[in-house]
């Protein structure tokens, strides 16, 4: 080859290789670099930016070397402007990514959410807590109250959380009128707030439980852990099961409802006492027990077993028969005064005036406080909707 034609030649190449039409748009076959150099947002090929960025940037990667590069990954950003999506690099634009990597969190395979590292968040709903307990069973009271409760959402979706979850029995053993009112749409915020006092925020394992003695739940009140033997208790409650794992959190399972101080109601405080089987079972008969569940305020001179076992043989039975309803009632009424007095509103009285309109006289004997003539033996026992006070004696009209 003459030596002019080289020279030509030579020319011709090093303009070509030096040309910015080469380096980027002849190797990778993309005519945007003009655009994204200029800090413009790429919207070419998914190839063509992999294959830039991988080059441009890589390990030991010089600017024209070239190896196979494996499929881009999908989207799963929405395809159009305006939508707050994230891709697979961050941020969509035309249903394209521009080239930061998105933010750490959650998001759902084919929807639009949050990414970490360029990738999707495995989609821990399907093992979430309230996965994980429905799957189990035996929690389907505690769920629909969580939904009721409008704290679903939180137990499928964030987290982590430490649950004490009562069983359905746990919830079938209270007053049916106080479940059903408890649900009810304008008892949301209560519900709620009786739930949150079985979650705990953090994932603490049986052994953490015991450890830490006392709790603070997402309600702000607290969980008070006792160790008898091999028995452990919180929030007075015995704990059934502990260490069922979920993605969101752990679950320990728990034999009844756990109230804080003051929550439950009077026909659930006097049940959960254990020495008002009888007033409970009278109450029931004569149709009050629903009452002592979801009305008042109360304030309640409640007799114990005893005191219902010191009255004539048969006096018991025979009140409860179905005709004696009328004469059951107005005995049950007897004890019971509207409005919450504790203790020291009762002592500054002199007397009562019941719901069935007869009087109760209150007086000291001594140092002993006494109503009707029956020992006041325990007094302000709290309830949601009034107060509880522990008498000796069955009061007669």
């Amino acid at each position: 080859m003459k030596q002019s034609y080289r020279v030509v030649l030579a020319a011709s190449l090093l303009t070509l290789f030096a040309s910015p039409a080469f380096a980027y748009h002849g190797m990778h076959g993309s005519p945007d670099r003009p655009a994204w150099s200029t800090g413009m947002p790429y919207s070419g090929s998914q190839a063509g930016w992999d294959r830039w960025h991988h080059h441009r940037s890589g390990p030991w990667m010089h600017p024209r070397h070239h190896r196979p590069l494996p499929p881009p990954p999908g989207f799963y950003g929405p395809p159009h402007r305006g939508m707050k999506g994230m891709g697979p690099y961050g941020p969509m634009h035309h249903g394209m990514p521009y080239h930061a990597p998105g933010k750490k969190g959650a998001t759902r395979k084919g929807a639009y959410g949050p990414q970490k590292h360029g990738q999707p968040e495995a989609d821990t709903a399907g093992n979430s807590i309230a996965a994980v307990a429905q799957a189990a069973g035996g929690f389907d009271t505690l769920l629909a109250a969580a939904t009721a409760g409008g704290l679903a959402e939180a137990l499928a979706t964030k987290g982590p959380f430490t649950v004490f979850a009562p069983v359905d029995a746990a919830f079938a053993e209270l007053p049916q009128a106080a479940v059903n009112n408890l649900m009810q749409p304008e008892n949301r915020d209560t519900l709620g707030s009786l739930l949150q006092h079985h979650v705990v925020a953090g994932r603490i394992d049986a052994a953490g439980v015991v450890e830490a003695g006392e709790l603070e739940s997402l309600a702000g009140t607290p969980l008070n852990v006792e160790v008898e033997g091999d028995e452990v208790r919180v929030g007075g409650v015995r704990v059934l099961q502990t260490n069922i794992s979920a993605d969101n959190g752990i679950i320990h399972v728990v034999e009844q409802v756990m109230f804080p101080a003051g929550f439950a109601c009077i026909a659930t405080v006097a049940q959960r006492a254990g020495q008002f089987d009888t007033l409970l079972a009278a109450a029931e008969a004569a149709g009050l027990k629903d009452a002592l569940s979801v009305q008042g305020p109360f304030t309640v001179f409640a007799p114990t077993d005893d005191a219902f076992a010191a009255l004539p043989e048969g006096t018991v039975e025979n009140l409860l028969q179905p005709e004696n309803r009328a004469e059951l009632e107005r005995l049950l009424q007897h004890h019971i005064v509207s409005g919450r007095l504790p203790a020291d509103e009762v002592l500054a009285s002199e007397s009562l005036e019941t719901l069935s309109g007869t009087t109760l006289q209150v007086t000291l004997n001594g140092e002993q406080a006494q109503i009707g003539g029956a020992d006041i033996t325990a007094t302000n026992v709290m309830a949601g909707n009034g107060v509880i006070h522990v008498i000796d004696a069955v009061l007669i009209p």
